[in-house]
């Protein structure tokens, strides 16, 4: 036999009372009608609305205290009556009436008033057409984001082993492979990892890039699991989402992973065997699916050998190595990099390109370039704003790139002073179309100064 089940009457009139307080409160606008049309409920605010006593309602004919009201036909017919603007009273309400069943069968209908006027309902389209605006504005700015990453026709080289390395990585930027990525700093990791994405069925998701070496130690596993509210000091209000959540459907860039503290090393291998993170403060494991794309300047192999980086987590992500070349082993590429970036910054800045030399070009292929190719755009950046037009020649290079000219210079100090100064006047005198007072200003000298000088230099 079931158990027997006993009723607490006392609980049950409580619950009663407070599903009627509930019903009937101030602020809620309900009316309830058997299939006749009388009314067997009606909730204060809508009794004081009518100029009714309380409890004076119960019983009447809807129709007698309001006509317009379609309450009574929703009870009769069964048929729901969805949000209509309606007059009621000489007030314009929006309404909804719908009938209630009891095992198939109506049994009356009950009426609630939505909004007491129109002016609240286009108040609230309007926020809803400011929501839409703003979420339009999140989609372009996003599509924006997008259009701005970069892909393999973007990487610009000549070197046909950099060119065969893109080859390569086109081939499997769409498998699921995890890639490691491997260079000395500056060589354009992240934009391969970019074109990587940008290569694959993932393009339209997330790119989410971290820098692993970028963040302290203590805060590295919050930035990359995300925290629930109250999981520590300081921790934001509802939590915040980890990287490994942010790049859902997407890839995830690890930058520098040599630098991940090794406890750190042992929850993103398991992340990767299970696809499943739990939340610093968290109670349940969440569903992650990204592909991974990490990047080093260090040498794994020794870290493994030396205790600093996991040898399981190591063959982990080198399922696909890529090793990006140095700027200094790819000769042809420099002349070629350097005209770009001279061209693109002077675009941006809406400043006259200036042109390499001959010797200036010279002076760029023998520099070692330890900052690779940031440190060569960064000084066509320096280039663009020093020389406005001019020629490029060796004196407008930092010292350091004078170094492996050494050996053509020749004649006293005074000789090369006044090589140079005619070179650097010819320039400008060249890019400002003959205009010696222009040629001045770009000099930075005074127009008067200048004539002395071309005198000087017998210059006409």
């Amino acid at each position: 036999m079931p158990p027997t089940r006993f009723l607490d009457p006392t609980a049950n009139r409580l619950n009663e009372e407070m599903v009627r307080l509930v019903l009937d409160n101030p602020y809620e606008g309900l009316t309830v009608v058997d299939t006749t049309g009388k009314v067997t409920l009606l909730s204060s605010s809508n009794e004081r609305w009518l100029g009714l006593k309380s409890g004076s309602g119960m019983g009447l004919d809807l129709t007698d205290i309001a006509p317009k009201s379609h309450l009574s036909d929703v009870a009769r017919t069964g048929v729901p009556e969805r949000a209509q603007v309606v007059d009621l009273r000489g007030q314009t309400k929006v309404t909804v009436n719908l009938p209630i069943r009891r095992e198939n069968r109506v049994i009356g209908a009950f009426g609630r008033i939505l909004f007491k006027s129109t002016e609240q309902v286009e108040e609230l389209a309007g926020r809803v057409r400011a929501m839409e605006l703003q979420v339009e504005r999140y989609e372009t700015l996003l599509d924006e984001m997008r259009r701005h990453r970069c892909s393999f026709d973007n990487i610009l080289t000549k070197n046909p082993a950099m060119l065969a390395l893109m080859d390569q990585a086109r081939r499997i930027a769409d498998s699921s492979a995890t890639v490691l990525i491997l260079g000395e700093s500056g060589t354009g990791k992240e934009l391969f990892a970019q074109a990587l994405h940008e290569g694959s069925a993932r393009r339209k998701g997330p790119f989410i890039a971290i820098n692993c070496g970028a963040i302290p130690r203590d805060l590295i596993e919050s930035e990359l699991f995300g925290y629930e509210e109250g999981a520590f000091s300081g921790a934001k209000k509802r939590g915040k989402p980890g990287k490994f959540e942010l790049a859902n459907g997407g890839t995830l860039f690890l930058d520098e992973v040599g630098e991940l503290p090794l406890d750190s090393q042992a929850k993103l291998l398991r992340v990767l065997e299970d696809r499943k993170i739990d939340r610093l403060g968290g109670t349940a494991p969440i569903p992650v699916d990204f592909r991974l794309v990490a990047a080093t300047n260090r040498d794994l192999g020794t870290n493994v050998n030396n205790g600093k980086f996991r040898s399981d987590l190591y063959y982990r992500i080198n399922e696909f190595p890529i090793e990006l070349p140095p700027l200094r082993s790819r000769p042809e590429d420099i002349p070629f990099l350097a005209k770009h970036f001279l061209a693109e910054i002077s675009r941006r800045e809406r400043l006259p390109t200036p042109k390499l030399s001959p010797a200036a070009t010279d002076a760029l292929m023998s520099h070692n370039w330890p900052g690779n190719v940031r440190e060569l755009r960064s000084l066509m950046r320096q280039m663009v704003w020093k020389a406005q037009g001019l020629t490029i020649e060796p004196h407008h290079l930092p010292p350091t790139l004078h170094k492996g000219l050494n050996a053509a210079v020749s004649g006293t100090l005074e000789e090369q002073l006044y090589k140079a100064e005619r070179i650097a006047i010819e320039s400008a005198l060249q890019a400002a179309g003959g205009n010696r007072a222009l040629a001045a200003r770009m000099l930075g000298i005074h127009r008067t100064a200048l004539y002395k000088k071309m005198n000087r230099l017998g210059m006409d």
